[in-house]
């Protein structure tokens, strides 16, 4: 079976899922094409004319089967490479972006220009993905909360349109949607590779430490909730709380001024002790880290299936999470927060709960052994050998 891969802004999420995808189906021949996750907002609408001019060739070779991610505007690129368009078409939903947060910018731009209005890159992308899904044959999202936020904002987008259609666009959707999430690597192989790094990080891994080690592990920006976290990291040091502290994860250009402020009370505090810091390159380092830590934190403003998390649960970290976005259909209520309005508030309430499982123990560490790969495996099977 020839499939055609397509991942049109090839985040660090994004390559994992398709690298473990090729991985797990050698049976199959891939072709795989993907785009750096650069220029969001010209990647989204002009990925089809850089694979045209770029790799026509390529997409004009028989396929039995296209699997592309919501961001590769497939409608498009079907209509400029005809060999294309009639091939079964499954589209993987990472995340979709009519859930996706504002920023600080974007809502400005909002104020100052008419409320009611769509602004044109934000259409773009959404339309993208109406389109996308409109032209797939099966629709997969990596959580109900992704596919129920993403049914929700479609519904609203066509509301405003100045032409009114009835219910068979969006019907047409659901009827074609799955949630199948983005498996993790067995832990025995993780185990594997942790244990057979030569080049160990310099920290004591031992978990039954009275200092809890606290992990917050996401990508550095304002979605990931920076100030809740520098909110959180004042409140532990005007405690004096007895911690260690990480914060991992990959960097852009800009990074939120709120790190700098972390960085700095870590530095200068008496009870925090600033352990791993930036992003980690190496695949065992960051898993010994993963295996060394206690509690996983997050504090996102948006998350569809929270694979850093899920990844510091597989091992072994205790998680706390927000009751809210993805993390309820996962996780129990005792590894929940309650976000309020608030930063302070929220701060205050996680703190409540670190305090109370660092002096009466943490609670067990929940399975997630669900996602791992030889548990999912039949689910992505099932779905290719449904469109051949």
């Amino acid at each position: 079976m020839r499939i055609l891969l397509l991942s049109a802004y090839d985040a660090l999420s994004h390559r994992y899922w398709r690298e473990g995808l090729v991985e797990q189906f050698p049976e199959y021949q891939w072709t795989v094409l993907a785009l750096a996750p650069r220029y969001f907002n010209y990647r989204v609408r002009a990925n089809p004319l850089s694979w045209f001019s770029e790799q026509y060739a390529t997409l004009s070779a028989p396929y039995d089967l296209i699997i592309a991610t919501s961001f590769v505007d497939i409608a498009t690129l079907r209509g400029l490479v005809p060999a294309l368009a009639t091939t079964p078409l499954w589209l993987y939903c990472h995340e979709n972006q009519f859930a996706y947060p504002e920023s600080a910018q974007q809502a400005e731009q909002k104020l100052q220009a008419d409320n009611k209005q769509q602004s044109s890159h934000d259409l773009e992308a959404k339309m993208v993905f109406l389109y996308a899904c409109l032209a797939a044959d099966i629709i997969s999202f990596n959580s109900a909360w992704n596919r129920d936020s993403a049914f929700v904002g479609m519904a609203e987008l066509l509301h405003r349109f100045p032409e009114k259609l009835d219910n068979s666009v969006l019907d047409s959707i659901k009827s074609k949607a799955n949630i199948i999430p983005v498996p993790l690597p067995p832990i025995q192989a993780l185990d594997k590779l942790a244990s057979d790094s030569s080049n160990e990080i310099a920290i004591d891994r031992n978990k039954d430490s009275q200092t809890l080690s606290l992990l917050w592990n996401h990508r550095w920006e304002y979605d990931k909730g920076p100030e809740t976290l520098l909110t959180l990291v004042t409140e532990l040091d005007k405690n004096n709380f007895n911690c260690e502290i990480n914060i991992v994860g990959q960097q852009f250009r800009q990074i939120p001024a709120a790190f700098n402020k972390i960085e700095q009370i870590l530095r200068e505090s008496s009870s925090l002790r600033c352990g791993a810091w930036g992003y980690i390159e190496s695949k065992q380092q960051y898993q010994q880290l993963l295996q060394h830590s206690n509690i996983v934190i997050s504090t996102a403003l948006h998350d569809f299936q929270g694979i850093a998390v899920l990844e510091a649960v597989q091992a072994g970290c205790v998680p706390l999470l927000p009751n809210s976005l993805v993390y309820p259909e996962i996780f129990a209520e005792e590894y929940l927060f309650a976000v309020e309005r608030d930063t302070q508030r929220t701060a205050n309430l996680i703190y409540t709960q670190l305090k109370q499982w660092q002096q009466s123990g943490l609670a067990l560490s929940p399975d997630v052994s669900n996602f791992e790969w030889p548990q999912q495996r039949k689910s992505y099977q099932r779905t290719i050998e449904s469109l051949k």
